[in-house]
């Protein structure tokens, strides 16, 4: 789950991982028609180049329900991606510019009307631009933290525009894949009882079929993909965990080498609170690139973290300090050293 996120329930910008759609966004399975897969299976894997651009649409509905009540959210919006530029490992910069933004956004203690902070939300984040790197894989790094300067109703938002823009990139399968092929991933991160988070992770993925698009003849594979995901953060004054459960149907167009859509639900339960996301996104290249694309200004709307320990740090590595609620390491926290005495003074020489 990206730290990012992790905000206060009156100005959550997603309290959990995943966004999705109201109503499916790829093709309905009635509109594709069945393919062979080839025998050698297909190797799937984002091949993006320099200068091409992508529009995409995402939209996304959240439900938090609390002994206080139940509240939700809803966020929808256009995307203009550009690929600035590609190393020799395949791993891009991307320029997101975000467009059309529709806001409900319902929380609890909003100190203005629902009205008016919609209103001032979309005014401030039409238009802004969001870069991040995305590797062949479809693993994001490099993702941005909010400003400063923004107040914390609106970072929500951009929280919510980033995870959007992140979770439309999903996490290929490293090996071709045969028809009927699934795999399972399981991870255990931390140490189970210990002060600390400790984090168990199961994954289920299949490759369903391959299949044309009646109206777009794309040859699309589809995956699904079942996750569950127990994390315990434990401190001196006790433990807390968080149970979360999703499925993922992903259609990747293996000709072009980018993913078309994506389609998610994914509940999250912690003690009496659960939140339930529903989050969708389609894809369509708009130009096919050939070259490098221009270096960009620097995006005003960044703030880089590079502490890992940071509650708000997004990237690959990890927390070192035992001491870190953070951390998620084998080692103890140091027990503090006891204080000692100033020394005496010296008696004057006689």
């Amino acid at each position: 789950m990206s730290r990012v996120l992790a905000r206060s329930l009156a100005f959550s910008a997603h309290l959990a991982l995943g966004l999705i759609a109201i109503a499916p966004l790829g093709c309905r399975k009635q509109d594709m028609a069945e393919l062979s897969v080839p025998a050698e299976g297909l190797a799937l894997r984002y091949e993006l180049v320099a200068g091409a651009s992508f529009k995409g649409q995402v939209e996304r509905r959240e439900t938090f329900s609390a002994r206080e009540g139940r509240f939700n959210r809803t966020l929808k919006f256009s995307v203009n991606l550009v690929v600035s530029s590609v190393d020799e490992s395949g791993s891009a910069r991307v320029a997101a510019t975000v467009s059309n933004i529709v806001i409900d956004w319902n929380m609890p203690d909003m100190p203005i009307s629902l009205d008016e902070f919609n209103a001032n939300a979309k005014k401030v984040l039409e238009g802004v631009t969001i870069r991040f790197a995305v590797d062949g894989q479809g693993r994001v790094s490099d993702i941005p933290a909010p400003p400063p300067n923004l107040d914390e109703a609106t970072i929500s938002v951009l929280d919510s525009v980033i995870e959007g823009l992140t979770s439309a990139f999903y996490v290929l399968p490293t090996d071709p894949l045969t028809a009927g092929e699934t795999w399972d991933d399981s991870d255990t991160r931390g140490r189970e009882g210990k002060l600390g988070k400790y984090v168990e992770e199961t994954t289920h993925g299949s490759l369903v079929g391959l299949f044309e698009s009646a109206e777009t003849k794309q040859k699309l594979a589809q995956l699904k993909i079942d996750q569950d995901r127990a994390e315990t953060t434990t401190t001196k004054s006790g433990s807390s965990s968080t149970r979360v459960r999703s499925g993922t149907t992903v259609l990747f167009d293996v000709d072009a080498d980018y993913m078309t859509s994506i389609d998610s639900t994914m509940t999250s339960t912690q003690g009496p609170n659960t939140i339930t996301v529903t989050f969708g996104a389609t894809w369509a290249q708009a130009t096919a690139g050939s070259r490098a694309a221009e270096p960009s200004e620097p995006d005003p709307v960044v703030q880089q973290i590079s502490d890992p320990c940071n509650d708000d740090y997004v990237g690959p590595d990890e927390c070192l300090d035992p001491c870190s609620s953070n951390y998620m390491g084998e080692e103890a926290c140091p027990a503090p050293a006891p204080e000692t005495p100033a020394a005496a003074e010296a008696a004057p020489a006689g």
